[in-house]
């Protein structure tokens, strides 16, 4: 049984992807390691893939996981990346202007913010049924806020040009956290948020099949 190493997005954990459904696979999530207040994007990746044993993983990461996917695999063999909702470069990263640009380079928000859910960040993420809603809640308040806030900031500073092969992307199209507008994905979901990954699991998992299963024919 192969291993799919999984990446969450901001301080999220292992509940994002509980709805996935991978032929022959066990889903292993990474957790998060400790961080410096200067880590730059490519330095916490680094932390992160210390954490990866074997050879030649596979990744599959979402949000800003995927954005450490990226990194990770600019610096060790991998057999396949898959990023789901994220961004593989600063190019495809939403430009929110210089003064958000300005507040969240200087962490100026309290870490608390970042742990409380509201209507605003439901709706931005994606979640419209009370399932959907009631997970997440859940990852909000266990989410270690100053992780997110150096997370955020970090996404920001973030200055990569390329990505190395394979690695393959899927994004929606009514994404409002990264924002459409910018991405250049191998697979659109038509519909799909933030956290399409949890409540557009079925299509997402058919993708993620389909691309392992060509891989191994390879």
């Amino acid at each position: 049984m192969k291993k799919i190493y999984c990446l969450s997005g901001l301080g999220a954990d292992d509940r994002i992807f509980a709805n996935l459904k991978i032929d022959d696979a066990q889903l292993v999530h990474l957790p998060w390691p400790e961080y410096d207040e200067h880590d730059e994007l490519p330095c916490y990746a680094q932390k992160m893939s210390a954490l990866i044993k074997d050879e030649n993983p596979i990744l599959l990461g979402v949000s800003f996981g995927g954005m450490l996917a990226v990194e990770i695999a600019k610096m060790r063999s991998v057999q396949k990346v898959i990023i789901v909702s994220s961004a593989k470069t600063k190019e495809e990263i939403p430009h929110f202007g210089k003064f958000m640009k300005f507040i969240v380079t200087k962490q100026v928000v309290p870490a608390v913010f970042f742990t409380w859910p509201n209507k605003i960040v439901m709706k931005l993420f994606g979640a419209n049924t009370d399932s959907e809603k009631e997970m997440l809640s859940g990852v909000f308040r266990d989410t270690d806020g100053y992780l997110v806030r150096w997370a955020m900031k970090a996404i920001q500073l973030w200055q990569n040009e390329a990505y190395p092969q394979p690695i393959v992307h899927i994004h929606g199209d009514a994404d409002k956290i990264i924002t459409p507008e910018y991405i250049h994905p191998n697979y659109w979901i038509k519909g799909g948020s933030h956290i399409m990954i949890y409540n557009r699991a079925e299509e997402i998992s058919a993708i993620i099949n389909k691309e392992l299963s060509n891989a191994n024919r390879l």
